[in-house]
């Protein structure tokens, strides 16, 4: 590979990137495997196609998923020809792994992480030895030009996991991270071919700052000005406006807001806290920027007011908006037994009557005593910036700190900002230690649709006994798939439950969300009487679940045999396969009658042990072993999501 031919020639058709196209050359040339991690529309295919084009390599592209199979990369042998022929080399349909070894190409496989961990281990030999072994086939050499290029999003979390050891050790990385405004313009301009130079730079600045948006979790990329402009010419072509005279024109500015609409909106990725819909934020957004643009005439407007809604704690609710009281079961007797049976509450309700006061329970003067560099620095009002600062030069558990300005009673904004920085910091957490677990699924026999799979000899058998003359679709394969199940989360909120405390529920809350991903499943917080945070069936975004929690109070007794009948009855409502509870909880009953009955009605209850004393662990153990279930025992928030793991274990 003659890298200074290839530079020149791939420099004259990239916008910027000297730094990181020369860092991928480099890696390429001295025989190295990649993985390239950037958000969207920062030229990671671009570059690759680029240098691929420039050099005449072979390219075998792949999409990264969780139904990437080991057999979809390496390949396999048609059944219809192997029932004819036997298992031969000619029966073998080869995937793109062992094509781009023999053509000596790039393998390249976008949304690396999302990929199953047993896929990623068959790339293993072919990265080390540069070679793979097919059973009933042989050895495939790869050529010398044979380089396994990998491409993710590290903002993008939903249904990824972290690469294993063994796979990261065999790659070298380059970072491409944004660009400058100034060649995102040159990239639009050429992409275009505007001859609006106004429209160009606008729609890079209104890009721009949709990375920046407090109520975006992630912006557009280029391309989301790329397609702005273009749509925003063609509109105003229609509509016979100068999008420039937006600042004075209502009807300019109306086009050139629809335009970004259009083209953006579907691209961002609003905050679940943040109460708003993307086309709202893309206005908010356009508005603004125009207000401060010199080039349209004077008399541009401010950003267009908007109903602010729920604060940024988003979990009051209005007393006057009162839910129903959940009825009683379907066969007529009460949510609980005892001479005072406590309540199920749905709806608004529940939210209610689980939330303790807004005020909290600490002062920032007591929080002083304890930890003085941080208050020095947190004593004046402090914005998003300085509180994270703050926290990563403190020597103790962000989330410690945290827990404890989210309960001060004189400080609204500190426990504003540290419940929003809170939840972030909860998601990331259970992202991290439980991102791509659980997505393997079961082996289910199909019928053969062309697609790489194991045969399934035993039910194909059956089939040609009736059918003398098979076709491919008389076979069946193996295929891994997912078998539905739900959940219901119950977690114990009496007594202690403050503070760091409520602080494990909601990182044992984000730790199911994660793991559970698609599957339904309810959130039950319970003390004497219960409240459903989540129905089964309910959608509600995680960010807003959090608040949920994060708003709750120790509210004294403890009625387990409620809370778990409270989780029964959601799961009673499931149509899913498989139906499971898990319980948080220290397994001390103050109230109620005992909850052993109530858990051997669960198909199979888990349960994740806070307390530390031997009886409180006696205890949550048994409810466990009488619900055919596992228990998990925490001392600390960094046990949590691991004791998730050891419970939902398939």
């Amino acid at each position: 590979m003659d890298i200074q031919r290839l530079y020149a020639r791939i420099a004259q058709e990239i916008v910027g990137r000297e730094d990181e196209l020369q860092l991928i050359l480099a890696a390429l040339a001295a025989g190295r495997d990649l993985l390239l991690e950037g958000p969207p529309g920062t030229s990671k295919s671009t570059i690759l196609r680029a240098i691929t084009a420039a050099d005449q390599i072979p390219l075998h592209f792949v999409e990264g998923n969780a139904d990437l199979t080991p057999a979809k990369l390496v390949g396999h042998h048609a059944p219809s020809r192997v029932l004819q022929d036997d298992f031969t080399a000619d029966t073998f349909v080869h995937g793109p792994l062992p094509l781009a070894m023999r053509d000596g190409g790039f393998l390249y496989i976008e949304e690396f992480n999302r990929v199953p961990e047993d896929t990623l281990n068959t790339l293993l030999a072919a990265m080390a030895e540069r070679e793979i072994t097919i059973p009933r086939v042989g050895t495939v050499q790869a050529a010398p030009g044979f380089r396994v290029i990998a491409a993710m999003n590290p903002f993008d979390n939903i249904g990824t996991g972290r690469l294993s050891g063994a796979v990261a050790d065999r790659l070298c990385r380059v970072r491409l991270d944004y660009q400058t405004a100034a060649e995102e313009r040159e990239i639009v301009a050429r992409r275009t071919g505007s001859r609006d130079p106004w429209l160009v730079a606008f729609a890079v600045e209104v890009v721009r700052r949709t990375r920046q948006h407090p109520d975006l979790r992630m912006g557009a990329s280029v391309r989301g000005a790329i397609d702005f402009v273009l749509i925003g010419e063609r509109l105003a072509e229609l509509r016979r406006v100068s999008l420039a005279a937006a600042g004075h024109d209502p009807e300019a500015r109306r086009s050139l807001v629809a335009a970004a609409q259009a083209a953006l909106a579907i691209k961002v990725a609003v905050r679940e806290s943040a109460r708003r819909d993307a086309d709202d934020v893309v206005a908010e957004v356009v508005l603004a920027a125009l207000a401060e643009t010199p080039d349209p005439p004077p008399g541009a407007p401010d950003a267009a007011d908007h109903d602010e809604g729920v604060g940024p704690e988003g979990t009051q609710v209005d007393p006057d908006r009162l839910g129903a009281v959940a009825p009683d079961r379907a066969d007529g007797s009460p949510r609980a037994s005892g001479t005072q049976p406590g309540r199920v509450y749905l709806g608004d309700e529940a939210q209610q009557a689980a939330t303790r006061r807004r005020a909290g329970q600490r002062t920032f003067y007591g929080f002083a005593a304890r930890h003085p560099h941080l208050a020095d620095r947190l004593r004046d009002p402090v914005d998003r910036g300085v509180l994270e600062a703050a926290l990563a030069d403190a020597e103790v558990e962000p989330l410690d700190v945290l827990a404890e300005l989210v309960d001060l009673a004189d400080r609204a904004d500190l426990r504003s900002l540290a419940r929003r920085l809170a939840r972030e910091v909860i998601v990331r957490q259970a992202r991290r230690d439980i991102g791509g677990r659980g997505t393997r699924g079961r082996l289910t026999s199909v019928p053969y649709r062309g697609e790489a799979g194991d045969l399934d000899l035993e039910r194909s058998l059956e089939r040609l006994l009736t059918t003398p003359r098979p076709a491919d679709e008389d076979l069946f394969v193996l295929e891994r798939r997912r078998r539905r199940r739900a959940y219901a989360l119950m977690l114990d909120i009496s007594g202690s439950m403050k503070g760091a405390a409520i602080f494990q529920a909601a990182l044992a809350l984000a730790a199911v969300a994660v793991r559970v991903a698609s599957d339904p499943f309810a959130v039950i917080a319970f003390w004497r009487d219960a409240a459903v945070l989540k129905r089964l069936d309910e959608s509600v975004p995680l960010d807003l679940l959090l608040d949920r929690v994060l708003s709750l109070g120790g509210r004294g007794l403890t009625d387990l045999g409620l809370g778990l009948q409270a989780g029964l009855d959601e799961l009673e409502r499931a149509d899913t396969q498989e139906r499971i509870g898990l319980l948080f909880s220290d397994g001390v009953q103050t109230a109620g009658p005992p909850a052993a009955r109530i858990a051997a009605a669960f198909p199979v209850l888990h349960v994740v042990a806070t307390g530390r004393s031997a009886e409180s662990i006696a205890a949550c153990q048994r409810l466990a072993a009488i619900g055919d279930g596992r228990c998990a025992v925490v001392s600390d928030l960094s046990g949590i999501p691991a004791a998730i793991n050891a419970c939902l274990a398939a």
